[in-house]
């Protein structure tokens, strides 16, 4: 069975290797370095390129995660489990949906894009609430 998970990490730089992937481009940089090898400073210069990243209260806000008195599930989740965990898990589910990106009734490409963005960003330690 292929181990899935091979290089995933990896600190690789050939061209070849960027285009086969389609990799995130540092753009501070200049060079390929892989999503999650962004800095909170490249996000707000792609966010400042690309507006339409920008907050959405439907991705960045929903309501249906917001208790009385402001309270925040994936903050409960903090206090619960550790921030640590929860930074994994946040990695974990914007892969969730890559995958699916654009494949669930009612949600479209861009919204689930942004979705996997917003964890992207939480399980970095940059929490787009913060924006």
């Amino acid at each position: 069975m292929t181990d899935l998970r091979r290089g995933t990490h990896s600190n690789q730089d050939s061209s070849s290797d960027t285009e086969q992937r389609g990799s995130f481009k540092n753009t501070l940089k200049g060079k390929s370095a892989g999503i999650n090898a962004a800095t909170p400073d490249d996000w707000d210069l792609l966010r400042q390129k690309h507006p339409a990243i920008d907050i959405q209260e439907n991705v960045f806000r929903p309501a249906h995660y917001l208790k009385e008195g402001g309270v925040e599930c994936i903050d409960v989740m903090v206090q619960l489990y550790g921030s640590e965990r929860v930074r994994e898990w946040a990695e974990i589910t914007a892969f969730k949906y890559q995958w699916r990106q654009g494949n669930k009734e009612g949600n479209s490409p861009e919204q689930d894009k942004m979705k996997s963005i917003w964890y992207t960003r939480f399980s970095m330690g940059d929490d787009p609430r913060n924006d």
